[in-house]
């Protein structure tokens, strides 16, 4: 149904949202758009409310589930997100294809996605990440979101990006049931794109950073001219990190987690274990 965004704003209950694009289904031609997607999207960019997106996709080979990744960056031309866009593999009807097929179809729908400079990732519920895909593979290559309904807050953090932790959720301006997540892993900076979510003089020194990091802003005269004001400071939080990614050393106290360090030093806990060479990012030793 529709949401009454300004509510939902207001309450303070909400730090991003993944809107529903559609559904995908090339054997009986169905590309069908969320009849609510268009004004979810415009809400978000509205209230300044970081969005990314999903689509729930029956592709059965490869170049079906080609197709579909186009029909989505179709729909969504002209519309920057802040967050990746996910193909939610879980669907019964293709459930008798081997691990190897179907973690085939998330790369290739996600091939087309990152061709077209888009974050990719996958959905999927803890039954098929374990059984149906080679997530290990899907981990070292995208971000990833579970869905599995459960109790606590830290439940996969190390593991997947994003916990989908409940369907009955309730929030303010929302009627009926809701799925709500946890986000473990600061997507909204690492991806950069959030120059038009609020007014220059406002925004996030350090989302400004990552973005002029990721190639958003040019270099030289261009840069200054984009950043106005805000350059020097900008500027200065690169130099910043550029340092950090150069050599750091951090000892580990008793409490610490990676994912508190990585927060410290504006980096991430998969960053850290990949330089560090761990294994598993949820144990590290004093």
């Amino acid at each position: 149904g529709q949401i009454d965004f300004d509510k939902l704003k207001a309450s303070g209950q909400v730090d991003f949202m993944i809107t529903r694009i559609g559904w995908y289904k090339e054997s009986k031609k169905e590309l069908n758009v969320d009849t609510q997607f268009e004004r979810n999207y415009n809400e978000c960019k509205r209230l300044a409310i970081p969005v990314g997106a999903y689509i729930y996709c029956y592709a059965n080979n490869e170049e079906s589930a080609k197709s579909g990744a186009n029909w989505t960056i179709n729909n969504l031309a002209g519309r920057p997100l802040e967050l990746p866009i996910y193909i939610d593999m879980e669907d019964n009807s293709i459930m008798n294809l081997s691990k190897d097929n179907l973690t085939n179809i998330c790369i290739a729908f996600n091939s087309v996605v990152e061709a077209n400079n888009k974050w990719a990732g996958v959905y999927a519920n803890l039954n098929w990440f374990d059984n149906y895909l080679n997530k290990n593979i899907i981990k070292s290559k995208y971000t990833t979101w579970i869905a599995h309904y459960t109790s606590g807050d830290d439940r996969y953090q190390g593991e997947y990006d994003i916990w989908q932790n409940s369907s009955n959720g309730n929030l303010t301006g929302i009627n009926g049931n809701l799925d709500t997540n946890y986000m473990y892993r600061d997507l909204i900076t690492e991806i950069g794109n959030v120059s038009h979510l609020e007014p220059q003089e406002t925004k996030s020194i350090t989302s400004l950073a990552y973005a002029v990091l990721n190639g958003r802003y040019g270099n030289g005269e261009d840069r200054k001219k984009a950043l106005g004001s805000l350059y020097n400071e900008v500027q200065a939080k690169v130099n910043e990190i550029i340092k950090m990614n150069k050599t750091i050393s951090y000892t580990v106290k008793a409490g610490d987690t990676l994912s508190k360090i990585a927060k410290k030093y504006n980096t991430t806990y998969q960053e850290l274990a990949r330089k560090n060479n761990i294994k598993n990012p949820n144990k590290i030793y004093v």
